[in-house]
């Protein structure tokens, strides 16, 4: 068979060679565009965190501007704003090349009293000039720059320079940094310092207040919660739904039109409790307490009782029905037997513990037991008087006369003679002239209350053998 010869067979294979090795070249030329702009993807990244940082410190700075001036130089790091609350929790501290975020706050060389700031990063992996210059570019707080020299901070494309020690600031090249002015930190204080009225995304601290409001006698209108530690009114507080807060002071008075409930005590320092229409306190569980109706008398709610283990004291005590006790009675008042007394029916007791009743105005004593006292051993007359407010007893015994003569076959101590008198009246005898053993007499008599009486001994005066003796007593 015969073979046919194809003049183009070398232009193709020469073609498709040069396709393969334009391919080779756009698939290097790409793979280099995709690294170059992952690259730049990172760098944008890094400018972002290094950005975000900077803020922070910028505010965080303005905040506490008095308090660094007056400490500088002063070291910022991440902790420190994650915990004021300038810097998110989240936040990472490195970029993505291991670069740790720090921040130095030192006084303006030439303005003493004005701050400045470096931002800067440490250790990690040092970055390449092109990463350092388009990061710097790219930071869009403060004045983004780098650290290319030792020693020295370089801003964006070189724009300006200072010495590292200027801001005390200690970090090698490869590192980025970010410079904020004192007027930077000069603005941030003055921001900081204003109330705005609108929130601010990312900026809370701009609707803080950090000291007092003197609202200058206006008013504060169509607010919603007011949320606070305390409340001091020197006027009257209104509400017309539930006022709810820790504690509330007020210089005045304080209104309800309806009721007050607390969940704990009510104490007044200096004043009263003070109710009005014949109320008083309730105890709403039990349904007692105390009220007055009436302009004399505090009375029980619903005749409840009253107990109490202490003293219950009074100019008076009165008991409408019985009165009775579970110990014993203690009369502490004493009276006397005989004294005046009103009105009648009182009961008291003498000095001795006796119990007396007041009976036709005076005291008198209870006779449900008493007691023997010895008048002694009486020659001749006893008078006595009763001076208690009640009847006694006198006895006398003997009688024997104390003389010694003969008379007959007998002698006159053999004879005795007693006679009792009350009130001036003979109201007892007992008398034995016999001389001719020895013998002895024995009289009682009564004697009422305050009255006087007399015991005699006279046997046979008419023979001279008065006077005699005896021994008396009385029971009362």
């Amino acid at each position: 068979m015969p073979t046919l010869k194809s003049p183009d067979r070398g232009w193709a294979l020469l073609s498709m060679g040069a396709a393969l090795i334009v391919l080779v070249y756009i698939t290097t030329w790409g793979s280099s565009l995709i690294q170059d702009w992952n690259a730049r993807q990172n760098w944008l990244r890094s400018a972002t965190q290094a950005s975000r940082f900077t803020q922070a410190v910028k505010s965080y700075t303005g905040r506490y501007y008095d308090t660094l001036l007056s400490t500088a130089p002063v070291t910022v790091t991440p902790s420190m704003l994650k915990n004021t609350g300038f810097l998110e929790q989240g936040f990472n501290e490195t970029n993505d090349y291991g670069q740790q975020y720090l921040a130095t706050v030192v006084r303006n060389p030439s303005q003493n009293n004005q701050l400045q700031a470096l931002v800067y990063t440490q250790n990690g992996n040092p970055l390449p000039f092109m990463a350092m210059d388009q990061i710097a570019v790219s930071i869009n707080s403060g004045m983004g720059g780098y650290i290319n020299t030792a020693g020295t901070v370089t801003g964006a494309r070189g724009g300006w320079s200072a010495p590292l020690q200027t801001f005390n600031a200690n970090t090698t090249p490869g590192h980025i940094a970010a410079l904020l002015t004192t007027d930077d930190l000069g603005a941030s204080r003055a921001e900081s310092d204003r109330l705005y009225r609108f929130a601010v995304n990312g900026k809370p601290d701009l609707n803080t207040m950090h000291t007092s409001i003197d609202m200058g006698g206006n008013d504060l209108n169509n607010t919603g919660n007011v949320n606070a530690a305390n409340g001091n009114f020197s006027s009257n507080v209104t509400a017309n739904g539930t006022v709810t807060g820790q504690d509330v002071n007020a210089r005045g008075n304080m209104s309800a039109g309806s009721n007050i409930t607390a969940n704990g005590d009510i104490r007044s320092n200096s004043g009263w409790l003070i109710t009005r229409d014949g109320k008083g306190w309730l105890d709403e569980a039990h349904g007692g307490g105390f009220y007055m109706s009436d302009n004399d008398w505090v009375r029980a709610v619903n005749d409840k009782s009253i107990y109490t283990g202490g003293q219950l004291q009074g100019g008076t005590v009165r008991s409408n029905g019985r009165l009775s006790t579970g110990d014993v009675l203690q009369l502490d008042g004493v009276n006397n037997p005989g004294a005046d007394c009103g009105p009648n029916g009182l009961v008291s007791r003498d000095w001795s513990g006796g119990i007396l009743s007041c009976k036709d105005g005076k005291w008198v004593g209870m006779k449900s037991s008493g007691q023997y006292g010895d008048l002694g051993y009486i020659t001749g007359q006893y008078n006595g008087y009763n001076g208690q407010p009640y009847t006694i007893t006198v006895y006398a015994t003997g009688g024997a006369s104390t003389v010694h003569r003969q008379i007959g076959d007998g002698d006159c101590s053999n004879t005795y003679d007693l006679v009792g008198y009350a009130g001036g009246k003979f109201v007892a005898q007992a008398h034995d002239n016999n001389t001719g053993w020895a013998k002895a007499g024995f009289i009682s008599f009564q004697v009422p209350a305050n009255t006087s009486y007399s015991i005699v001994s006279n046997p046979l005066p008419e023979y001279g053998c008065s006077p005699g003796a005896f021994n008396g007593f009385i029971y009362q």
